[in-house]
């Protein structure tokens, strides 16, 4: 009787055991584990309602949202992009894309004070971009030159100045 019963507990283990692999192997196999899609440099752009790449040397895109509280805390360094790109020291036009109605896009850039074109309704899934902000320097090709996610650091800014001014004339380091 006793021997009975420990080859029925023997038996429940090894099924129990078997359970658990065969689980952790299913998991293992059918899990899907997305890893975003993320633009990266010598990407071609999708083409954007009312933007034409090739008018343009090449572009700044700011990929921004409303309610994007670091969008917010860059929009000082979003202005002096804007007020280069007026006052001739910049080679790249500008472009905020924004996934919200033009309405809210519009309320957006005034509060801010930005003084740049715009295009809403603008998918992130398709642009590939998994967050904001992201900083996008494409050329007339629609093809990505270098790209900036994030609020960026003094470097970073000053990184994207240089990219800006220099997009089209060839600029190079100081020997």
């Amino acid at each position: 009787m006793m021997r009975v019963k420990i080859e029925q507990i023997a038996n429940i283990a090894v099924i129990l055991l078997a359970l658990v692999v065969g689980a952790f192997f299913l998991k293992d196999r059918l899990s899907y584990d997305p890893q975003p899609k993320q633009i990266r440099v010598g990407d071609k752009l999708l083409s954007l309602d009312g933007w034409d790449w090739s008018a343009h040397e090449s572009t700044l895109v700011l990929v921004l949202r409303k309610g994007c509280h670091f969008c917010e805390d860059s929009a000082p360094f979003y202005q002096r992009l804007a007020g280069m790109q007026k006052q001739g020291g910049s080679a790249s036009s500008i472009v905020a894309v924004f996934p919200d109605s033009a309405e809210v896009v519009e309320h957006v850039v005034q509060s801010e004070g930005l003084e740049i074109q715009t295009v809403s309704g603008v998918s992130f899934e398709g642009l590939k971009i998994s967050g904001t902000p992201t900083l996008l320097l494409v050329d007339k090709r629609g093809v990505v030159l270098n790209s900036w996610i994030g609020v960026l650091s003094p470097r970073q800014e000053l990184e994207v100045i240089k990219a800006m001014v220099c997009a089209d004339r060839n600029c190079r380091e100081p020997s």
